[in-house]
């Protein structure tokens, strides 16, 4: 519920199935709502990667 993915708490508690972890998993209508809100969000505008590297390698050279 505070943001960490069901698979990481499945393989810190040793579950051998997701099933098991959402036995465990109450999420609460507020935690669902929030849930929502983000994936209702539009998403960031995509960077251009190609600046990115261009500079990364101007940089270690």
């Amino acid at each position: 519920m505070n943001g960490v993915p069901l698979k990481v708490i499945q393989e810190l508690m040793g579950h051998a199935t997701i099933e098991m972890t959402m036995r465990y998993a109450h999420l609460s209508p507020d935690s669902r709502r929030s849930a929502v809100n983000v994936l209702d969000r539009p998403l960031a505008p995509a960077c251009d990667i190609r600046a990115t590297r261009g500079e990364g390698a101007a940089n270690h050279s």
